[in-house]
């Protein structure tokens, strides 16, 4: 007797994220294209572009051959994985940027930790779909009994993202699960005591932590946007950066200095064509430029969104909300450093900045939004 197989064809997907995501990925080959031309060579947007196109074809691949809700063993498949490379890069990795949070493979290095960003999205969204009604339900006690899976995994995962001293991913990372947790629709008692939690562990880090992390705390007490404090004294050399970032951004105006005249990618500031290329776009395009990419990043964001509302599937639906939130967040993060809205911290900005890991994770992260948001049917 043959095996009755369904099979599914894809007969469309949510047109405005894959032209939102496909204007953001253009437009960041076109900035780098300009950062890097006054480089050496143009190594950097040839790298970039090739990740782009590895990218785009895995969003291809994801959109039309891959039913996510059928794949249930993919979030503690990417949590394994994760986890084996977090425990790696103690061990291979090599510092930048104050922190030991990359790994080579052969000739590509990459960063564990955003790997990690997506493999706890999807099993949070995994653990809280199939227990749903006991999450609502259950107290503080009660959830550290019915949760010791989940509970074990964030803080394994954390406490070996701390090792790495890389902040940014511990926020981020912290800010999109609790949100998820949050949209699952656990009890607030438990959501106070996690915020509770979240603030004494990132007071311990920062107060108690590496001396470079207080120093950044000192940089953004002195140049902070909304409130200075003059009489601080620092290293002129750590200034630097944040000092340059606010000057380019200031000088762009409304329309922008234009590309010939902008300073900022002639070595002027450091990490222009990654963790400050916001400022690049302020400077070259003023604040029109930078509100465009925001703009952007918030359309493809509520989209997402949206889309995770219409699901009637709860795997489907908490999975969609925590990629959106896991981009956004990064987001908010990197544009608020630029502008020193909160304290300098290393990351980049997604589809923008120069980066095949960060483009390949967030690219798959749309592919699966659009694989949940495409029409099926089944043969």
């Amino acid at each position: 007797m043959k095996r009755n197989k369904n099979r599914f064809y894809t007969t469309g997907l949510d047109n405005t994220i894959f032209l939102t995501y496909l204007a953001l990925c253009l437009i960041g080959l076109l900035v780098l294209l300009d950062v890097s031309s006054f480089f050496k060579s143009l190594n950097i947007f040839y790298r970039q572009g090739a990740y782009f196109l590895i990218s785009l074809v895995i969003v291809l691949v994801i959109t039309y051959a891959l039913d996510i809700s059928r794949f249930r063993l993919i979030p503690y498949l990417l949590m394994i994985i994760s986890t084996v490379l977090l425990v790696a890069v103690l061990r291979f990795g090599f510092e930048a940027g104050g922190a030991i949070r990359q790994i080579r493979i052969w000739f590509i290095s990459f960063q564990p930790s955003t790997i990690t960003r997506l493999a706890l999205v999807f099993f949070y969204a995994f653990i809280l779909s199939k227990y749903s009604e006991q999450l609502q339900e259950a107290k503080i006690l009660e959830f550290i009994k019915r949760f010791p899976v989940l509970i074990t995994m964030t803080i394994l995962s954390f406490a070996l993202i701390y090792f790495q001293r890389h902040f940014s991913a511990f926020a981020i990372s912290g800010a999109t699960l609790f949100c998820m947790l949050f949209f699952a629709g656990l009890r607030k008692r438990i959501l106070i005591l996690i915020v509770v939690l979240g603030i004494f562990s990132s007071y311990l880090i920062l107060s108690h932590g590496d001396e470079f992390r207080k120093d950044r705390i000192k940089l953004f007490q002195k140049h902070s946007l909304f409130y200075r404090d003059h009489n601080i004294e620092i290293s002129p050399d750590l200034e630097r950066q944040v000092e340059k970032s606010l000057t380019v951004m200031s000088q762009g105006g409304l329309l922008g200095t234009g590309v010939s005249r902008g300073r900022a990618k002639h070595f002027f500031l450091p990490d222009a064509h990654t963790d400050y290329i916001y400022s690049v776009i302020g400077e070259e395009f003023g604040f029109l430029g930078a509100l465009l990419i925001l703009a952007l990043h918030s359309v493809l964001f509520f989209q997402i969104l949206r889309i995770s509302m219409r699901q009637e599937n709860l795997y489907l639906r908490y999975l969609c909300a925590g990629l959106g939130l896991n981009i956004f967040l990064n987001v908010l993060v990197n544009t608020g450093v630029a502008m020193s809205i909160i304290p300098a911290t290393g990351t980049t900005l997604p589809f923008i900045s120069y980066g095949g890991t960060a483009l390949v994770v967030d690219s798959a992260s749309v592919g699966v939004v659009l694989s949940i948001s495409a029409k099926r049917k089944t043969v």
